[in-house]
């Protein structure tokens, strides 16, 4: 008995170019949602992960600083 998976078609591929005004449409509305979530505000425990990481990398940096020489 063969694996139905294998008789399945390959997924067709997606056109390069959008129809008509569809890729602008596309963009315009993914750049508002971009812009909407910016103004979103960052939940506490997000603030506090990107403020160790920051202190982290800032920590790094600064031991490879005095082994460059």
């Amino acid at each position: 008995m063969k694996d139905s998976s294998q008789e399945q078609d390959p997924p067709e591929r997606p056109p390069k170019e959008l129809p008509g005004g569809a890729a602008q449409a596309l963009s315009s509305a993914l750049k508002k949602t971009f812009d909407a979530l910016l103004e979103e505000p960052v939940p506490e425990k997000f603030d506090a992960l990107i403020a160790r990481i920051r202190e982290e990398e800032m920590r790094r940096n600064a031991g490879n600083d005095g082994d460059k020489d």
